[in-house]
C-alpha cells in the first residue's frame, strides 16, 4: 500500500501493537469477506498475546461455522458485552459498508473510547473510524487484510488463510465477478499453497442448503419481473410464502445473485417490506449501469456493481416505482444497440 492508504494502514499497525485488549466485528448478517476477515486478524492479534474478541450483532451463518472453533464468536448481548466494548483499546471492523450495519453494537461502539480501525472497500463517508482504511479498488476486505498480515510480518498457515480464501472467493463470485484480476488469482494460489482445499470450501459454502430454502428460491425464481424492455429484473419478496416455508430473511435475499442470469437484464432488484415504512433494497449491476449512486440517495451504498440500501417513509409499491422510475432514466441514458444484449 502506498499514499494515504499506507499510512493509515501504518497506524493501524501501530494501534494493534500497542493494543492490549481488542475487539473485532463485522456488519449485521455477516458473509464469507467480513467475517474471514475478522476471524484472520483476530487469530492473529492472540497470537501476539492479547487479548482479542470477536463479537457480532449477528450470528454467524451455518455455512460460515465451519471456519470458526469453540469459544471464537460470540453474539453480541448488551449486558454481557456493553463492558468489552467499554474496555477495548482498539475495536476493528471488517467489510462495513456503512456505520448503521453496526445494528445493535452502533451505539456501544460509538460511546467506547477506544481507536476505531475499519478495513474496508465499500464506499463509504466516514463519521466514526479513527483509522479507516478503505481500497475500493481492493477485490475484498480479505485481500486488504491479506497485505495488512503481509506489513506486520505474520506467516500464513492454513488457520489464517481458510477464512481468507473463504472471502475472496464469496466477493468475487468463485472469480467471476469484475473485481477479479491477476492480483486476486496469485493471492488465490498463494492461499491453496496454505493448504486451503477448494472443493472444501465450496461445499461448506454451497452443500447442505436446507429443503425449504431451495424451496423458496424456486419460488422467488418464478416470481421475477422484468421492466425496462427487460433490462431491468426485480423481485419482491412474499413474506407470508418465506414465513410459512420457516425461511429467514437473510436467505431471501440470495435470489438477487439470480436476477442478472436472465438474458439482457442489466440491473436486478429485489425488494424485502421490512414494514409499512421500510423496505430494503439490494442492487445488482452487470458492469454498466452505477447502481451505487442509486442506493446512495436512500441513505445506503456499497460498492458500483452491488448495493443496497432501506426505502424510508413510504411502502414496498411505492418503494418498487421509485426505484424503478429512477432506474428507468439511468437506463434510458445507458441505450445499448439491440445486438448487444
Amino acid at each position: 500500500m502506498d499514499g494515504d492508504a499506507g499510512e493509515i494502514a501504518r497506524g493501524i499497525l501501530t494501534a494493534l501493537r500497542e493494543a492490549e485488549h481488542v475487539v473485532f466485528t463485522t456488519h449485521i448478517t455477516p458473509d464469507g469477506d467480513g467475517f474471514g476477515a475478522a476471524l484472520a486478524l483476530m487469530r492473529t492479534v492472540r497470537r501476539m498475546g492479547k487479548r482479542a474478541e470477536f463479537i457480532n450483532c449477528s450470528a454467524s451463518p451455518q455455512n460460515l461455522r465451519f471456519l470458526t472453533r469453540r469459544g471464537e464468536f460470540q453474539v453480541f448481548e448488551p449486558q454481557v458485552h456493553a463492558a468489552v466494548l467499554e474496555s477495548a483499546d482498539v475495536i476493528v471492523a471488517t467489510d462495513l459498508g456503512g456505520a448503521k450495519r453496526l445494528g445493535r453494537m452502533l451505539e456501544f461502539i460509538q460511546a467506547s473510547h477506544a481507536t476505531k480501525i475499519l478495513i474496508d472497500h465499500h464506499r463509504y463517508h466516514n463519521d466514526l473510524f479513527d483509522l479507516p482504511l478503505i481500497v475500493e479498488s481492493a477485490s475484498s476486505t480479505c485481500e486488504i487484510t491479506r497485505d495488512l498480515l503481509r506489513m506486520m510480518g505474520v506467516a500464513l498457515d492454513l488457520s489464517l488463510a481458510e477464512p481468507l480464501y473463504a472471502g475472496v472467493v464469496n466477493d468475487t463470485g468463485w472469480f467471476a465477478y469484475d473485481a477479479t484480476t491477476p492480483r486476486v488469482h496469485r493471492l488465490a494460489a498463494e492461499l491453496l499453497e496454505c493448504g486451503v482445499q477448494p472443493a472444501k470450501v465450496w461445499r461448506e459454502l454451497h452443500c447442505g442448503q436446507p429443503l425449504n430454502k431451495l424451496h423458496a428460491l424456486g419460488s422467488s425464481l418464478a416470481a421475477i419481473q422484468l421492466e425496462c424492455g427487460g433490462r431491468l429484473a426485480i423481485n419482491i419478496a412474499d413474506k407470508s410464502a418465506l414465513k410459512l416455508l420457516g425461511v429467514v430473511p437473510r436467505d431471501a435475499f440470495e435470489i438477487v445473485n439470480y436476477l442478472l442470469r436472465v438474458r439482457g437484464v442489466e440491473v436486478g432488484l429485489f425488494f424485502f417490506p421490512i414494514d409499512d415504512q421500510r423496505t430494503k433494497v439490494s442492487l445488482r449491476s452487470a458492469g454498466r449501469v452505477d447502481v451505487c449512486e442509486l442506493a446512495e440517495r436512500h441513505g445506503g451504498g456499497g460498492h458500483r456493481f452491488a448495493a443496497g440500501c432501506t426505502v424510508e417513509g413510504m411502502n414496498c409499491a411505492a418503494a418498487v416505482t421509485t426505484l424503478v422510475d429512477g432506474l428507468r432514466v439511468v437506463l434510458d441514458r445507458n441505450e445499448l444497440p439491440s445486438e448487444e444484449l
